[in-house]
């Protein structure tokens, strides 16, 4: 896909340095409107002095602003605080008569960072005088995040293959060690023999653990076709928090709800969304420690519901949040690396799909994006009282 961008903008300079005959200009800068325009890149020319001569519509979509607002100024200027490598790319293009191809850059965009391909060309007048420097730009964003997902999809094909062909293997042992060492933990506590019986326990919590990780491959590996039902998400959130209090107050961590009075409608599998959430929820608690708070809020608009989870823990840095839902990958010590890769597929199975911002030092926010669903006609759903806060200082367990 990289190659495919980078082809398109080789062409879309080549089209603009050497414009066909019948669109030829008479000055190098005042290429046709209706030229620049057509081309999907984002084209921008500035002039020996640096003053921005194009600015094409696709570059007015990508920038969120009309080209008036950037026309006649010096391009140094407009990107000085968001990205200073593109015009440096355009004097160097100028005073060193050079071309740069396919550089990435990256920019600030939506409240995330994005990134950017830029190809540049020298502009000649008809002595063959430099008379400025043109560029072409794709957001290869997306291309990025679908080449993320496709290499996400072939990890969990070859998962499933391995998991297919070795899971039934391992479970069979396991289970005949299991079994054989409950029969010992049963006769050593006939003999009173607490040591022995203590072990066992050992040994087979070690078991469960292992067996506890091969049913994650195996949800990961195999297609699952769930029975959704009609659910209010808003419940669903509360009853979460409900659940989470304990472990909230044993860590010291503050929950606080921000929860609508309306209800919130979503098709999904009530067991596999809490899952998510309190996975979410305890990830959150890792990262934070005593004294952190998570906020839990609701929203929605007419097609969307959102839930987010805000913790106030350590952030991360972009290189992991890029990772932390391929499976197996991990910051923890004695973590699987499989929690928020089932997530992530637990979401997708619900048409929906978790976004992730964070800081490193402030804190993450973790979003749950599913389909808005219109109510039932008679709900006998229970709605939370937006507002509460579940303090660790509190002493009673919330309804």
């Amino acid at each position: 896909m990289r190659p495919l961008a980078s082809d398109l903008l080789a062409f879309c300079l080549n089209l603009l340095t050497n414009p066909p005959p019948f669109v030829q200009p008479t000055d190098p800068l005042n290429i046709p409107a209706a030229l620049y325009d057509a081309i999907p890149a984002c084209v921008l020319a500035v002039d020996n002095r640096l003053r921005i001569t194009i600015f094409n519509r696709a570059a007015e979509e990508l920038a969120g602003h009309p080209r008036e607002k950037f026309l006649g100024r010096d391009v140094r200027e407009v990107f000085a605080n968001t990205m200073p490598e593109y015009p440096s790319f355009l004097v160097q293009t100028i005073n060193g008569n050079r071309r740069f191809v396919d550089e990435e850059i990256s920019f600030p965009h939506n409240g995330r960072r994005s990134r950017l391909l830029v190809s540049t060309a020298p502009l000649y007048d008809k002595a063959g005088t430099i008379a400025g420097a043109i560029s072409a730009a794709l957001d290869i964003t997306p291309i990025r995040e679908v080449r993320h997902r496709m290499h996400h999809l072939e990890t969990l094909a070859a998962l499933g293959q391995l998991a297919a062909g070795t899971a039934h293997e391992i479970r069979n042992p396991l289970t005949s060690i299991r079994g054989f060492t409950q029969l010992i933990q049963a006769r050593a506590l006939r003999r009173g023999d607490a040591t022995t019986a203590d072990y066992c326990r050992l040994i087979m919590q070690e078991i469960d653990h292992v067996n506890n990780i091969l049913s994650d491959i195996l949800s990961l590996a195999r297609p699952h076709t769930r029975q959704l039902s009609l659910l209010n998400i808003v419940k669903i959130v509360h009853d979460v928090i409900a659940f989470m209090y304990g472990e909230a107050i044993l860590s010291g961590i503050t929950l606080r709800p921000e929860l609508p009075p309306e209800e919130l409608w979503v098709q999904g599998h009530i067991d596999k969304l809490k899952e998510v959430l309190i996975n979410i929820c305890r990830n959150a608690f890792q990262a934070m420690g005593p004294g952190g708070i998570l906020t839990l809020s609701v929203s929605a608009d007419a097609v969307t519901v959102k839930i987010a989870l805000s913790d106030t823990g350590c952030g991360m840095t972009r290189d992991i949040i890029e990772q932390i839902f391929t499976p197996f990958f991990t910051t923890k010590e004695t973590g699987t690396g499989l929690g928020l890769a089932i997530c992530q597929q637990i979401m997708h199975e619900h048409g929906g799909d978790i976004q992730v911002e964070s800081t490193p030092g402030q804190g993450s926010t973790f979003t749950l994006l599913l389909p808005r669903c219109l109510p039932p006609e008679r709900s006998e759903a229970v709605t939370a009282v937006p507002g509460r806060i579940f303090s660790n200082s509190d002493t009673a367990s919330p309804g």
